[in-house]
């Protein structure tokens, strides 16, 4: 078995914008569907983990854009398992174009979940069966927790609906992703793309539950942070830190 692993996209019509540029909600879609095809192949997928009670989640996730492929471009979406950090099972991305020059990357850091208590499991409950590859192309950030400034700009407020929701019965990550991506007008995208964004996911949001989603700048280095609230508790649900540049 392979520690580093490769799966082909086609980007499709549907997965692009109306400037023709892939949204970084299917980005992560493409991250999904690539961890699930190289957890298949190392015996720790879905199936393979559901016989022991278990599953993961991405707890957080930092993406990092120089490039937007467009529709019809031919990408390559390469993945490793890059290390553990007390809880935290690491998995390392990158986003290459069709002759192997890199567009973006991505690390997100997964939990082992126990699926009748949805407690956080010790890593030593599975195996890889290959080795991690830590700091492969040097030294990896660090994903801490995402402070709010004081600035609020913008408050919306939205219910969980049916296309949010996963085989795990709560919001599928890629859905906050879009809702992220959503909280920005059409004309913010007109010059502007995401350049860099952490999520933290702190509590599963389920069907029908409200979220309240406020919007905070840092003006000093032009930073918008976003957090989602449960409505009726306001127990912070994720945390959010973007930056943009123009194109």
């Amino acid at each position: 078995m392979e520690n580093i692993h490769r799966e082909d996209f086609t980007v499709k019509f549907y997965d692009t914008d109306f400037r023709s540029k892939v949204k970084l909600y299917s980005l992560i879609n493409y991250m999904q569907e690539t961890s699930e095809q190289h957890s298949n192949r190392l015996h720790i997928g879905y199936n393979d983990l559901i016989e022991e009670g278990l599953f993961w989640v991405v707890s957080r996730i930092e993406v990092n854009i120089n490039s937007y492929p467009k529709n019809t471009d031919k990408i390559i979406m390469e993945t490793w398992p890059s290390g553990i950090d007390k809880l935290f099972f690491k998995r390392n991305f990158r986003i290459l174009d069709e002759n192997n020059n890199e567009l973006g990357s991505i690390q997100a850091y997964y939990l082992l979940l126990d699926m009748s208590s949805k407690f956080p499991q010790r890593p030593s409950r599975i195996s890889l069966g290959v080795e991690s590859i830590e700091n492969r192309f040097g030294q990896d950030n660090k994903l801490d927790k995402i402070k709010m400034p004081s600035k609020l700009i913008e408050t919306s407020e939205k219910v969980v609906t049916y296309s949010d929701i996963d085989l795990n019965m709560h919001v599928n990550n890629a859905r906050y992703i879009s809702w992220v991506e959503d909280f920005f007008t059409l004309e913010h995208y007109s010059n502007k793309r995401i350049k860099l964004l952490q999520l933290n996911f702190i509590k599963e949001a389920k069907y029908n539950d409200k979220v309240t989603l406020n919007k905070y700048i840092e003006e000093a280095s032009n930073t918008y942070y976003i957090e989602g609230l449960e409505g009726g508790s306001n127990t912070q649900l994720f945390q959010c830190k973007i930056e943009f540049h123009e194109e």
